[in-house]
């Protein structure tokens, strides 16, 4: 009797412990629906598992193919999602958050070895895009890998410079360089269709800057792409940024407060009143800087302040599909006044300010059992505008405008894309684009020649461009898969015309093995600023000597190889050549000048498309998923950047970097789970060198007789210093029933390293100057999230 009771009472005390245990784990919601990837019909009966949950955790998807998960324990876990008939689905490291939901949305791809009650298990690949089109030169951006890389500062434009053959700036900018190609050819998008740079305190032509207007609370896993581009990517060569907006929660409201140096903004969602999955999402940002300034506790010689706002809202119907109504937008100026070293002298001053925004709605509704069709118009502008003035002379304190710019675009944009699986090995997807910009260009500048200010923009109107695509995947088998497709595109402008075949292939060799090759052509349309620019001719008069310039184009080909070697270990290799031609260059047999050097704004030259040019590499990379609480990725590229202008020489392409390298590595202690918290430290760190750019020397002499910046001979013959960097980043999560905190430091250049990236000449003091990469920068950052 009394062992009876000394065994009953251990197991009391047992079951008291284990629910007391329970008690202090913080558990949370997974929700979610489970789709075809190819007809977006909802799959029921869908299994959905927790890796590793013991007991073990799961669920299935209901008939409208939803599914929840109740009581999950928070952190970090991996999901399988399993369908007779379709590859198996793993979403890898889902961060569940204690004072958040998870919601998702998985979408399943019909197998082509469909087996009677057989569940086909197909190879998992970390990073791999949901845009089944796209075999190679393609990479997710995942939002919680955003948050955690060192240096990225939750943008995702930062965040794939650690990608093999990307390069930042490392001025402090997050324009990036792909595969030796001019910024001018990266391409943004936003639910389906390009967008103007979402960036602040950017110039038109220009395709980044220092801060991103989107938010990455807003932004679900997007995609990134670096060429050999499916046929639905048009007016681009270089890279595209295919963002989507994430869909608020549909059944509970939730917030997000963040503090910081980049910014104060708060972020809420919940459920539409009255419509049946219907959510909404939307966020406010204001630069701290500003609201410091406003309260007299900065002072600088000009604070940057920048505003943003962006939401979406979901509103699915029973019968005629679903709409989204989304947009974006941000404000951005500075007033800047140059008092020289000594701070008691006025030389100069600018007030600079740009804007940019997009608003649009979306429609996507299945067409019986095979088919859907995905719509969005949209309204987008952007523009800038800057005024400059210098003191004639020194001591003077009345200025003198020497610079003005007012720059504005307006688009009207509209796409339709129809897919339609006609069987398990058959896939088409094709649409249309028509965008009509509307445009107000003005610009004086100084010309220190003539002491007068001279107009070099000065133009309104209105320029079509319309496009169209179509592309076919054949999966022959469960080893080889192939598309193909045409994309056509049509500038009203100067009545350009372009036809771009595409093709890749890919053979899946073993499970963990793979080859891949694609290859197409790719054009863009110059800046509207270049073909609007106006110069006088030997009598005065002026004239528009750009207004038919023609496409840049461009032959990509790709050869890519990627390994497992194990689970959570992958490595990956590609091979490139990518062939430019009709490079806008100067039309002067002895000049060197070409577009395919510039970053930002335009040139007053005379142009015509007979430049060509070519950009050759190998990139590399050695990846370690984030499992057992740590990850890290190497990353190595090899290139050559060469052109040829009218004057018949082939010389260095300005990004002819020749080596950029990446080193990256994180790691995630779990401190335990005291009083119902949960409390975790995440760290980590990037070390990346890249080669330097090359520039064309200043001609000291010429310079100070001019009292302006003139280039020396020979050009693009000076090769910069390689920039070295090491950034760090550290993070404190305390997790509590319904509410969370973080506190994080991303700290970029840690060692403060300064080495020179740009020379110009200085005509106060007649001399050439440096200017340095960005120095140590420390971002912190608190988050509240309930």
């Amino acid at each position: 009797m009394s062992r009876f009771l000394v065994r009953s009472f251990h197991l009391v005390l047992i079951a008291f412990c284990g629910a007391s245990a329970l008690a202090q784990v913080n558990r949370q919601t997974i929700r979610g629906s489970v789709l075809d990837s190819d007809t977006r019909q909802p799959l029921p009966g869908a299994t959905i598992v927790i890796f590793g949950s013991d007991p073990l955790q799961g669920t299935t998807t209901d008939v409208d193919g939803r599914f929840t998960l109740d009581g999950v324990a928070t952190g970090r876990l991996d999901l399988q999602v399993r369908m007779l008939g379709y590859e198996e689905q793993v979403l890898a490291n889902q961060l569940l958050n204690s004072a958040k939901e998870l919601v998702l949305e998985v979408r399943m791809v019909e197998s082509v070895a469909k087996l009677a009650e057989v569940e086909i298990v197909a190879p998992q690949r970390h990073g791999e895009v949901r845009n089944d089109m796209a075999l190679l030169s393609a990479r997710k951006i995942s939002v919680e890998e955003t948050s955690r890389i060192a240096g990225g500062i939750n943008d995702p434009a930062r965040m794939v410079s650690t990608f093999p053959g990307v390069a930042g700036d490392p001025g402090g900018n997050n324009t990036i360089v792909v595969r030796g190609n001019s910024p001018k050819g990266v391409q943004w998008r936003l639910e389906g269709m390009e967008i103007p740079n979402p960036n602040h305190f950017s110039d038109d032509g220009a395709t980044g800057g220092p801060i991103n207007v989107l938010n990455s609370d807003m932004i679900d896993d997007s995609e990134f792409y670096t060429g050999a581009f499916s046929a639905e990517y048009g007016n681009v060569y270089s890279a595209v940024f295919d963002m989507r907006l994430r869909n608020g929660n549909d059944r509970k409201r939730e917030y997000t407060l963040k503090a910081g140096i980049l910014g104060t903004d708060l972020t809420a969602e919940g459920p539409l009143p009255g419509v049946e999955g219907g959510s909404y999402l939307a966020n406010y940002r204001y630069s701290t800087l500003a609201l410091l300034d406003g309260a007299g506790i900065v002072d600088y010689q000009g604070v940057p302040k920048y505003t943003d706002a962006a939401f979406k809202v979901k509103v699915p119907t029973r019968s005629i599909g679903t709409f989204s109504l989304f947009g974006i937008g941000g404000r951005s100026s500075i007033a800047q006044q140059d008092k020289g070293v000594a701070g008691d002298t006025l030389f100069a001053d600018n007030d600079y300010g740009s804007r940019m925004g997009v608003v649009g709605l979306t429609h996507t509704r299945t067409i019986g059992a095979n088919s859907f069709v995905y719509s969005t118009i949209a309204l987008s502008g952007n523009g800038s505008g800057n005024t400059y003035r210098e003191s004639p002379s020194p001591g003077e304190e009345d200025l003198e405008l020497r610079g003005e710019a007012d720059l504005s675009k307006w688009t009207v944009r509209a796409t339709t894309t129809w897919n339609t699986r006609l069987n398990a090995n058959h896939k088409l997807r094709s649409g249309a684009i028509l965008s009509v910009d509307n445009f107000r260009m003005f610009n004086r500048s100084w010309e220190p020649a003539a002491e007068a200010l001279r107009t070099n923009l000065d133009r309104k109107g209105s320029a079509t461009t319309v496009q169209a695509f179509s592309s076919w995947k054949w999966r022959w088998n469960e080893q080889w898969s192939m598309t193909s497709g045409m994309h056509l595109l049509y500038y009203d402008l100067n009545k350009a015309i372009s036809i771009e075949p595409r093709i890749a292939m890919r053979y899946q060799m073993r499970p963990d093995q793979a080859f891949s090759f694609g290859a197409g052509l790719h054009a863009r349309t110059a800046s509207l600023m270049t073909q609007l620019v106006q110069v006088p001719d030997a009598n005065g008069v002026f004239h528009q000597p750009n207004k038919d310039l023609g496409l840049t184009r461009a032959l990509h080909a790709v050869l890519g190889y990627e390994r497992m070697l194990a689970e959570d270990l992958q490595v990956k290799a590609e091979l490139y050549y990518q062939h430019l031609y009709d490079l806008p260059v100067e039309n002067d047999l002895g000049s060197s000048y070409s577009e395919s050097n510039t970053v930002e704004w335009f040139s007053t030259r005379t142009l015509v498309n007979k430049g060509v040019g070519f950009n050759r590499g190998i990139e590399l990379s050695a990846e370690k998923f984030f499992t057992r609480g740590y990850h890290f990725m190497a990353t190595a590229s090899i290139s050559e950047t060469r052109y040829k202008a009218l004057d018949g020489e082939w010389r260095n392409g300005r990004f002819n970097m020749g080596t950029v390298a990446n080193l990256l590595a994180g790691k995630e202690w779990k401190l335990g789970t005291a009083k119902g918290k949960d409390r975790t430290i995440t760290s980590g760190f990037r070390y990346s060198v890249q080669g330097g750019q090359y520039r064309t020397p200043i001609d000291l002499q010429a310079s100070i007789l001019a009292n302006d910046q003139r280039e020396g001979s020979p050009a693009w013959s000076l090769k910069g210093e390689p920039v070295h960097k090491l950034d760090l980043v550290v993070s404190y999560r305390v997790g509590r029933p319904k509410v969370s905190h973080e506190f994080k430091a991303d700290v970029q250049n840690v060692l403060n390293a300064q080495t020179p990236v740009g020379y110009y000449f200085d005509s106060r003091s007649q001399s050439i100057k440096s200017y340095d990469q960005l120095a140590m920068l420390p971002v912190l950052q608190y988050t509240l999230r309930f």
